[in-house]
């Protein structure tokens, strides 16, 4: 476990590193954790059921080696931060 000094993207430096290790499909899905969305709301954005979200999580908790869908959010919000644009919701939903 991390320390709690020091910025975050030094605190989430190792899973930050891993990001690029996630399919397409999961850096949607985690774009979509780090902007705080439910199971239920990432699945009615992607047009995907809530059991492939829930895959799309497991896969995403495996590759960055995190232990909870909150850190994984955490760590998409830093990646976010750290590289705007670069993890993003699809174009093609709306908040409406």
């Amino acid at each position: 476990m991390h320390s709690d000094s020091g910025p975050a993207s030094v605190r989430w430096q190792t899973e930050l590193a891993r990001v690029g290790a996630l399919s397409g499909r999961e850096k949607q899905v985690f774009a979509l954790l780090g902007a705080g969305h439910s199971n239920r709301g990432i699945a009615t954005r992607l047009d995907v059921t809530e059991r492939t979200v829930k895959a799309h999580v497991a896969n995403i908790l495996v590759k960055l080696q995190v232990e909870s869908r909150l850190q994984a959010g955490l760590v998409a919000q830093v990646y976010e931060s750290m590289y705007e644009g670069t993890v993003s919701e699809p174009s093609s939903v709306s908040d409406n």
